[in-house]
């Protein structure tokens, strides 16, 4: 297809179908991405969304905090879709050692909600970001964990302690997984949000147990309020 053809197509999809701010929901100029819902953020809210100063992770604050929620607690699958482009194009930016540690993963997978949780939403959304991210990096998409019980939020827990006790012995491998099937695995884990790392290091550490080397990487952390943006994203496990 010719360039200019190319061109005039993608302005008839802006016409029909403005892109629109995944935070305000002003519409925004730029090409409808069509495969993910053409979602952004307009300039004005994303001067808000921070990236920490290691490449990959954005800071958990501001417009981001409630495209999350929308997307967890609300059903909203748009948002959802967007925030998978958010996580793409953090890692796109991405280089040096970590990046050396992202390309030789083996697979991509996420910890998951629990199965109610999952269809009371409609979806989960760490398995849309680990989705996401695996075509990016062409690496394959496996769900390698399963939620063995439906625990409270744990954003209603009133400390780290209380956190960690809440996930502790959450996960197990995937019905049909052994040990055996995940041993020696290079594994990306991927969540939505690391706030204290509880339930991050709980999953890996099933994985870990079973032999896998594994990598954690959240779209979004909640720095510490005396050190904001001095946490890697991509963090080894186990």
């Amino acid at each position: 297809m010719g360039r200019t053809l190319q061109q005039g197509l993608a302005a008839g999809l802006n016409a029909l179908l403005p892109g629109r701010c995944l935070a305000c929901a002003v519409v925004i100029d730029g090409v409808v991405d069509v495969v993910i819902g053409g979602a952004d953020f307009c300039p004005v809210c994303r001067e808000q969304v921070v990236r920490a100063s290691a490449p990959g992770v954005l800071v958990y604050a501001g417009p981001l905090v409630d495209v999350i929620h929308r997307a967890k607690y609300s059903r909203d699958l748009g948002a959802a879709l967007g925030l998978v482009r958010l996580l793409v194009l953090s890692v796109d930016g991405i280089d040096g050692a970590e990046r050396a540690v992202l390309d030789a993963v083996d697979v991509v997978t996420f910890v998951p909600a629990h199965w109610t949780r999952a269809v009371g939403r409609g979806f989960d959304l760490p398995a849309l970001l680990a989705d996401g991210l695996a075509s990016r990096v062409q690496r394959p998409w496996r769900r390698l964990l399963r939620a063995g019980r439906r625990d409270p939020r744990l954003a209603d827990a009133d400390s780290v302690q209380e956190r960690a006790r809440l996930v502790q012995g959450r996960f197990r491998l995937a019905r049909g997984l052994t040990p055996s099937s995940v041993a020696g695995m290079r594994v990306l884990l991927v969540d939505d949000v690391h706030t204290t790392g509880a339930t991050l290091a709980e999953a890996a550490a099933v994985l870990a147990d079973a032999g896998a080397d594994v990598v954690v990487l959240a779209l979004a952390w909640t720095p510490p309020p005396s050190d904001p943006v001095d946490e890697p994203p991509l963090t080894a496990a186990g």
